[in-house]
């Protein structure tokens, strides 16, 4: 099989023949200009066998240099294209049935605002433009993407029932909730005063000075210069929100079960590892209060 054939093609399925994302897209095509970049230097083994495909791995994690968390990016993407392959026929199977690729990711706890932090932001995002406001109230009261904020539309609010559709990764559409009537009545205030309320359901929510829907490296920014001015000396991130958000929830004694639901995760795992933050937050508390030091036994 043409490699390089066949990766032009897969791409082409995926913006034709499935339901993905624009950022999903966006991804397939970065990762798969890695394995064009590979092929191009005509050196390297066809990462369609097994021993091809562990040369592969060990390029991008040695002479490519990337993160361990985006080398695995790209064999996913590249496991996709095989599977793909595979069901057309093009393959008998796919190298990963019998290669020994795996990709041990450092144990990194999600970065969560800490409670000052999060009130110096809320007091501070009044003098931000009214989208980046906005955004940030709905990125940690529903625990929002960025990317999903960003691709919020007028007819995704329901303000009477309190909810939100969202479409998440692989364009899944969940419902989120507005969590207070604050939320509502800030919401509603921003419709009007952006004349929203009048607008076709299509029209999205953040939306740039010129009209046009505003890009998640925009909100980024406005979230950072925020941050800044509101004296927070670490780099704020609107993922930093979502982590916040999840860890609020269960800090609150919402199921897991139901905070998995409300971020979109397809598996609990990937919920559960917000437990361990509230842990630590635990330890850490346990530890200042020192009940054994307060007793004073000489």
């Amino acid at each position: 099989m043409d490699l390089l054939a066949a990766s032009a093609a897969f791409l082409r399925h995926c913006r034709t023949g499935r339901d993905l994302s624009a950022n999903t897209i966006k991804a397939y095509t970065q990762d798969l200009g890695d394995l064009r970049r590979y092929l191009a230097d005509g050196a390297h083994a066809s990462p369609a066998t097994a021993s091809g495909l562990t040369a592969y791995a060990e390029w991008l994690i040695g002479p490519r240099g990337l993160a361990p968390a985006t080398v695995k990016r790209r064999l996913a993407c590249l496991r996709a294209l095989f599977a793909w392959a595979e069901r057309r026929g093009d393959i008998a199977a796919s190298p990963f049935r019998t290669a020994e690729v795996r990709i041990r990711l450092p144990k990194r706890l999600p970065r969560c605002l800490t409670a000052i932090e999060l009130r110096r932001l809320f007091t501070g995002r009044r003098e931000a433009s009214a989208p980046i406001a906005l955004a940030v109230l709905l990125l940690f009261t529903t625990g929002m993407r960025v990317a999903e904020l960003t691709a919020l539309r007028v007819g995704d609010i329901d303000l009477e029932r309190r909810t939100l559709r969202v479409r998440g990764k692989g364009n899944r559409e969940r419902q989120v909730f507005l969590t207070s009537s604050e939320v509502v009545g800030e919401l509603r205030a921003y419709l009007k005063d952006q004349g929203m309320h009048r607008a076709g359901p299509s029209t999205p929510i953040l939306r740039t000075d010129a009209g046009g829907r505003m890009s998640t490296d925009r909100i980024r920014r406005g979230l950072r210069r925020l941050a800044e001015r509101a004296g927070l000396t670490r780099r704020i991130t609107p993922h930093m929100l979502r982590h916040s958000a999840a860890t609020s929830l269960l800090e609150a004694g919402i199921d897991i079960r139901f905070v998995q639901r409300l971020l979109g995760h397809r598996s609990i795992s990937t919920t559960e590892i917000y437990t361990h933050v509230s842990d630590e937050r635990l330890k850490q508390a346990v530890l200042k209060a020192n009940t054994l030091g307060r007793l004073r036994v000489g």
